[in-house]
């Protein structure tokens, strides 16, 4: 196809078409080549293939030179077809292990098919990929309330209790919600014929130690599959779900090594689908673990990606006196990075885009076909006037550039970089480790911490050293590349003492440190009478300003005004906990008998990041600055009631400190208030909260 046109088969149909109409036109112009045709008026679809091969030629000419002349041509839209690509790009997004950007693209399609019920069962499973289980509940009842009870709406229910199971500690409650989860499995299966949902039920009858039940599901399925898998070979057709539920149903019945045949046969098949794929190998590792056998034959032939998290130093200054790394290294250094990236199976990156070895890591991992995510400290500009563009005799401009067009995306995380010390640096390197354990989830993989580092110590916040100890610290271990083995022999060495940063002296005393800002507001607060704001003040403010006592927590900096509260705090498991306890307070307390409305209720947001940090010279108190504190203000105007949302930045951290009991659900990217901007939102689960919502859905959804 000579021309560009990005829908083959469209194409194929246009073509089709306008020969139809070249043909009427060549009767009448070409007597001689086609005069049977034009005597006896035949229609084009009556023409034998070399008389429809001439005609198409001369169509063919015709639509090229359309094409290269610019004209745009769009297939007909009607509210049918338009629906069907809806669905279509969701599920691909899906099958991609994109679960993210398929929740963002259903959220959309929704405003204008609201009452579809397979984007709305679709919406749930994006839900649930992101890590979302209690958020998808709300959905996938409400489809059941409406009589919707088909293998779409009963196989993502019960995935979100299970999962809502793995998150519950309490054994009993565990264990009803996957039994639940089981029942409704089965029921897919028995009633729709749903043979990965039978794939799943035989799962959970393993977990639940019904190993005779789980053999006996595993054998009709796979009796059922073959038949089906031999249908589609001979059709032609996709047969991907037909090798991996053989395989799995063969696992189940200790059918070992037909089993890897199987997933074997994946390898070809599977491209392009992380998402789907991610899913097959964690149930076939936990079904061999639950067998008692080895997971290893199982990695011999599905190999498990790895999602990397990159530091590495930047390349050497022209000035710097004691060579760390010189420019000499970069292809030393390219090359092995290239080596560890190829000898992993590295599904996707997260790296700042530093010039050094963070561009080397991205080039490398691109160059395998692997996603890259940039992740900055601040704005791409002045990163790129610091990081980037440090040295007169090389240039990483057009690397630079490229890195960030190729990236699967760019994590800007702070608008503007503060005047004073490394936090912004030191933030960042937080943020990028919680924002690629959260990817690492979603894939069902594990996380690799990588580092090109000299092996020497540095005080530095943000520095490579310091962003080692850090991972140490919260449980990971890394991978070093050497530069100290990499330098060529002949270079001395000379220990020159390193000059210290001098830290930029701020005005008004302020300092600068990471912070997590809450803001909360009383709903329809404008709305209560005159005559209750005694007992607002004596009775609600009461109790939110005995909460701080009872937790023991001493947040850095806290105002209130009207109905508003503003609380910081450094550590992010403070923030959650006051978080958590604001609204328990609201939730218990009968506000009618103290003479205030009965539905009172809160707003609860969270978000994080460097500010400046001092006290406010006209009241007093301390208090802290900085766009990050607007950013959270903008968030609780869009926060429902009695919930709690948090940025991507709570997210990640969240994620990243293996904060206990808690768990931040995509809810997908949100207008702020006062045209602030779309961001990335999430609601903060907790343990508490999944047990309740665990015991109403285990028992009460029918």
């Amino acid at each position: 196809m000579p021309v560009e046109f990005e829908n083959p088969t469209r194409y194929q149909e246009l073509l089709e078409m306008l020969a139809g109409q070249v043909h009427r036109d060549l009767v009448r112009k070409y007597p001689d080549e086609l005069w049977k045709a034009r005597y006896e008026e035949q229609p084009y679809v009556s023409l034998n293939e070399e008389q429809k091969l001439l005609v198409r030629v001369a169509a063919k000419e015709n639509l090229d030179e359309l094409l290269k002349a610019g004209v745009r041509i769009e297939a007909p839209h009607t509210p049918e077809s338009d629906l069907q690509e809806e669905r279509f790009q969701v599920e691909a997004l899906l099958k991609q292990g994109e679960p993210i950007l398929a929740y963002d693209f259903v959220r959309r399609a929704l405003k204008d098919y609201p009452d579809d019920v397979h984007l709305r069962q679709l919406q749930a499973l994006a839900l649930i990929r992101t890590g979302g289980p209690a958020e998808a509940l709300g959905i996938l009842r409400q489809l059941l309330k409406e009589g919707h009870r088909d293998q779409g709406t009963l196989a993502p229910l019960a995935r979100a209790l299970r999962d809502l199971a793995e998150r519950t500690k309490e054994p009993e409650s565990r264990r009803r919600c996957l039994q639940r989860s089981f029942e409704l499995y089965e029921e897919a299966y028995r009633s729709n014929r749903g043979m990965w949902s039978g794939i799943h039920a035989a799962w959970l009858a393993l977990e639940l130690g019904r190993e005779d039940k789980a053999s006996e599901l595993a054998a009709l399925i796979e009796a059922g599959v073959r038949e089906t898998l031999k249908k589609a070979e001979a059709e032609g057709t996709d047969t991907m779900w037909h090798r991996v539920i053989a395989g799995i149903a063969a696992i189940l019945q200790r059918h070992f090594r037909q089993g890897f045949e199987s997933f074997q046969e994946l390898a070809e098949i599977s491209q392009g689908r992380s998402g789907d794929m991610a899913e097959v190998r964690h149930i076939a590792r936990s079904v061999l673990e639950l067998l008692g056998e080895d997971p290893a034959p199982l990695e011999r032939v599905m190999p498990s990606p790895k999602v990397v998290v990159f530091a590495g130093h930047m390349i050497d200054f022209a000035d710097r006196k004691e060579p760390r790394f010189p420019p000499s290294l970069v292809d030393t250094v390219a090359s092995e990075i290239q080596r560890y990236i190829s000898s992993v199976h590295v599904a996707a990156g997260f790296a700042s885009a530093a010039c050094g070895a963070p561009i080397l890591f991205h080039e490398a991992l691109l160059a395998m076909g692997g996603e890259t995510h940039v992740v900055l400290p601040y704005g791409r500009e002045e990163f790129f006037s610091d990081s980037v563009a440090i040295r007169e005799d090389m240039d990483w401009k057009d690397r630079y550039d490229l890195v960030l067009e190729k990236a699967k995306r760019v994590i800007v995380t702070s608008p503007q970089r503060l005047d004073e010390g490394s936090v912004v640096f030191r933030y960042a390197n937080r943020l990028l480790l919680g924002l690629a354990m959260i990817r690492a989830k979603q894939l069902r993989c594990e996380l690799v911490p990588l580092a090109v580092w000299d092996g020497r110590s540095s005080s530095a916040a943000g520095s490579v050293a310091q962003t080692l100890n850090e991972w140490k610290r919260l449980g990971h271990s890394a991978e070093i590349i050497d530069l100290r083995k990499l330098r060529k022999g002949g270079i001395e060495i000379r220990r020159q003492p390193r000059r210290a940063r001098v830290a930029t002296k701020l005005p008004a005393g302020l300092t600068t440190q990471t912070m997590i800002m809450l803001f909360a507001d009383v709903v329809h607060f404008s709305k209560m009478q005159e005559r209750q704001m005694p007992n607002f003040v004596a009775h609600f403010m009461d109790a939110v300003g005995r909460i701080e006592k009872d937790l023991d927590i001493r947040p850095t900096a806290k105002n209130t005004w009207g109905d508003g509260l503003f609380l910081v705090f450094r550590k992010a498991e403070d923030a959650i906990r006051y978080g958590r306890s604001l609204l328990d307070c609201v939730n218990r307390t009968d506000w009618a008998a103290l003479g205030l409305p009965a539905d009172v209720n809160l707003r609860v947001a969270m978000h994080a990041g460097p500010v400046y940090v001092g006290r406010d010279p006209v009241t007093g108190r301390r208090t802290c600055y900085g766009t990050h504190v607007n950013s959270a203000a903008r968030i609780e105007p869009i926060t429902p009631p009695g919930k709690i949302y948090v940025s991507q930045a709570v997210a990640a951290l969240v994620t990243a400190l293996h904060l206990e009991d808690c768990a931040c659900e995509y809810v997908g990217q949100m207008p702020l208030a006062k045209n602030f901007g779309v961001f990335p939102m999430y609601v903060l689960q907790t343990e508490a909260a999944g047990e309740e919502d665990t015991e109403f859905s285990c028992s009460g959804v029918e």
